[in-house]
This record gives structure tokens, C-alpha cells and sequence, in this order.
């Protein structure tokens, strides 16, 4: 017995020294030791700690999910845009952006076991405290725009309170009570990592977590990670006011569109039907080359209104203009480019507009457009092109002192 006592000990600590030798193998390796110091070096409004809980979500990410991962960074082209555009007009830090990654994977009819529904995972009390409309036919909570406006104002009221970020996002995560509780048990202490025995698992955890989505989307590219590109039916869309009430399988039938899409451009609508309003005060998203359908059916073309999470087609020849010449009059093209073009970028010389129609007939193929990359200067477009940079100024009436915004659009040609 004792013999078999002294094996069983002698076992147990072999296998226990040979966990520990493991372990702090892979504590210190290269890979961890790495992304330990790049989680230090962020440039971040939270107050960084590089706990084991942020080390195991950053893994998390570019190990155990890297297909999620790809996912959601092909999505961030989506919708990033316009809530990066959201948080300059409320002058917020660009960063609480990834608030949205954390919350819902970017998804806008994204719905929690809770109850919280959309990007920004507004609960229902929360969303009509700030105005959004939700009843049985319509859920603004998945109105990216509207419910992306009323979290940054929520978010900017939170911080307002607290004085600092990490609190803010934690207090967005498990309301205002749960946060002042903490900070009460803790003695008046308002240091988040003071305060998170305190606090539920989920909001010990809600912090790491926007760590790693920061973690991510600076450093996807280190761990060999390619954001899945978004399919064209979700980036190149049009809306239109709708008047009438509108159902989604009718459109499905006459449209020839997989309903499923329709629902996922449109979430806010929960039964598939959009109500009527004389004011037109509802709104239809669909593909380009579906719309263009919708427009010759229903005559809706002076009911297009801008959609900042829209793309825009580059108009190849071949490709783009002959399927538009088929489906929709030039009066279209040029009121289609007038919402989605012109509000959003350089093209706002009327002139320009008035040429759109006529540059876009077939027999007129010379126009050229193009869509710079966030961190693509003009020298850089002239050169990749072999364009003089001169001639490139001209075409598009560049002020030299003022340049030109990233994501502009360019004529390249005359």
C-alpha cells in the first residue's frame, strides 16, 4: 500500500512539473511574448492591463476563430465608413467603433438571448429612451445609421459621467446601477480593473474583450488573416422613399431577389413588410441591379434618397454601363450618381452632375471613375495609372492647398 502510494505521489508530480515546464514554455514563446508587447503599444482611450483574459481573447481571435475573424474584418468596409464618419460629427474618439464588433460582429439583425437587437445591441428601453422607434412593424434598433447616432450619444453621455472610457464601455455593457455598485463596494475606487471582482462575468470580460477587437484590427495582418470581401449585393445598394405598403415576398416573386437578402439590407422591418406612409417616411434597400428593376416598375426614380453605406459601381464599359443602358433611363443614372456620388465625396460641381447622364450613354465610353483607398494620395493614383499628376489636377479641379479627402472619387480621364 505504501509502495503504491509513493508511485501514485511520484506520478503526480512528474505530470504537474511537466504541466508547469509546458505552460511557462508557452507563456514566454515568441508568439505571446509579441502580442503581449503589441497590446501595450495600442493607442487606445481604454486603459490598458494585459491580463491572462485579454492574452486568452486575443487568441482567441487569430488562432481558435480566424474564419469569424476574416468575417468580420471584410464587414468592418461595410459599415465602418459611415460610423467612423458618425463619431467625427460628434467629435468621439474613432475607436468606439470596435464597440460594435464586441457587441454584435457587425451584423444589423443581430438579436441577443436578452433582448438587445442590432449593431450597437440597444435593449428595447434603452432605444425608446433615446428616441427609436420600435412596435410591432418597425425596430429602428437595426437602422444602422439612426441606432449607430443615438449609441454614440449614449456613449458620449456615459463618459460625460464617469470621466473616462474604460468605465463608460464597461457602464454600456451592464447599465449605470451595476457600475455604481462596484464602485461603492470597492470604497469609491474608479479604476475599472479595481472595480471588476465586482462586477458581473460579463462585464469582466466586456474590456478585454474591446482590447482584442482594438488587438485585431490593428494587427490582423501579423497573423496572416484577409477580411473575406463582401459580396456586391451587399455593397453596391440604392434606397428609395417607399409610400406604399410593400412586401417583401411580393418583391422577392417580382424582383427575382432571395427574400433572405431583402431581410438583411432591410432588419428593421419585422414582419417583411414596410408600412405605407404618405410622407414617405420608410425607406427600401436593395442591390444596384435590382433596384434599376424597381425603378423601371414602380417609376420611383425621383424617390432615391443618399445611403452612406453605399458603394458605387465604377462604371466599366463592358461590364457595368450596357446592363444599366437596359434597365433605366439616363435621367436615372443622373439622379442615382447625384445621391450617391456627389454627396459623399468631391463630385458636388454641378456642372459635373449635369454631364453624368450624357458622359454615361454608350457612345460616350471615355469617362472613367475611380474610388481612392483611404491612405492612396493623387500622386499615387497618377503614377499607378501613368497619368501626368498636372493633367489628373485639371480633370478634377484640385486645390492644391486643400488636396482631396480620402475615399474621394476621380474622374481619370475626361
Amino acid at each position: 500500500m505504501n509502495t503504491f502510494k509513493l508511485i501514485t505521489r511520484r506520478l503526480v508530480m512528474v505530470c504537474f512539473l511537466t504541466f508547469l515546464i509546458t505552460f511557462s514554455v508557452f507563456a514566454k514563446s515568441p508568439n505571446n511574448a509579441e502580442i503581449i508587447k503589441r497590446v501595450e503599444n495600442l493607442n487606445t482611450i481604454i486603459d490598458i492591463r494585459v491580463t491572462d483574459e485579454v492574452t486568452e481573447q486575443v487568441l482567441s481571435w487569430v488562432e481558435k476563430r480566424r474564419r469569424d475573424a476574416e468575417t468580420i474584418l471584410g464587414r468592418t468596409s461595410l459599415y465602418f465608413p459611415m460610423i467612423e464618419q458618425a463619431l467625427r460629427e460628434k467629435n468621439l474618439p474613432d475607436e468606439l467603433k470596435y464597440i460594435a464588433v464586441i457587441e454584435s460582429s457587425l451584423l444589423p439583425d443581430a438579436e441577443s438571448h436578452q433582448g438587445a437587437s442590432g449593431v450597437w445591441q440597444f435593449m428595447k428601453g434603452t432605444g425608446e429612451l433615446y428616441g427609436l422607434k420600435i412596435d410591432k412593424h418597425i425596430d429602428e434598433r437595426k437602422d444602422l445609421v439612426k441606432s449607430t447616432d443615438k449609441a454614440l450619444d449614449y456613449l458620449k453621455l456615459l463618459h460625460e459621467a464617469y470621466g473616462n472610457w474604460t468605465l463608460a464601455l464597461a457602464a454600456y455593457n451592464c447599465g449605470t446601477g451595476t457600475i455604481n455598485k462596484a464602485i461603492k463596494k470597492a470604497g469609491g475606487e474608479t479604476d475599472y480593473w479595481k472595480i471588476t471582482e465586482f462586477l458581473p462575468k460579463e462585464t469582466q470580460k466586456y474590456i478585454p474583450r474591446f482590447i482584442a477587437a482594438s488587438y485585431l484590427m490593428s494587427y490582423y495582418y501579423l497573423h496572416d488573416l484577409t477580411p473575406a470581401e463582401p459580396s456586391d449585393d451587399l455593397k453596391y445598394i440604392v434606397s428609395v422613399k417607399v409610400f406604399e405598403k410593400t412586401e417583401f415576398k411580393k418583391l422577392s416573386k417580382e424582383l427575382e431577389i432571395d427574400i433572405d437578402l431583402i431581410r438583411f439590407l432591410n432588419p428593421m422591418y419585422r414582419k417583411d413588410v414596410i408600412p405605407g406612409s404618405e410622407e414617405g417616411n420608410y425607406i427600401l434597400t436593395l442591390p444596384d441591379v435590382k433596384m434599376f428593376a424597381y425603378i423601371d416598375k414602380y417609376n420611383a426614380a425621383s424617390n432615391i434618397v443618399s445611403n452612406p453605406i453605399a458603394f458605387v459601381r465604377r462604371p466599366e464599359p463592358a461590364e457595368v454601363v450596357t446592363e444599366v443602358r437596359k434597365n433605366v433611363s439616363v435621367e436615372y443614372i443622373k439622379e442615382l450618381h447625384k445621391t450617391q456620388l456627389a454627396v459623399r465625396d468631391n463630385l458636388k460641381d454641378s456642372s459635373l452632375l449635369a454631364r453624368l447622364g450624357e458622359d454615361m450613354t454608350l457612345e460616350n465610353q471615355q469617362l472613367k471613375l475611380y474610388k481612392m483607398r483611404k491612405k492612396e494620395s493623387l500622386a499615387d493614383v497618377a503614377e499607378a495609372h501613368r497619368i501626368p499628376l498636372a493633367d489628373l489636377m485639371t480633370i478634377n479641379k484640385v486645390n492644391e492647398e486643400k488636396g482631396l479627402a480620402p475615399g474621394s472619387i476621380i474622374y481619370l480621364s475626361k
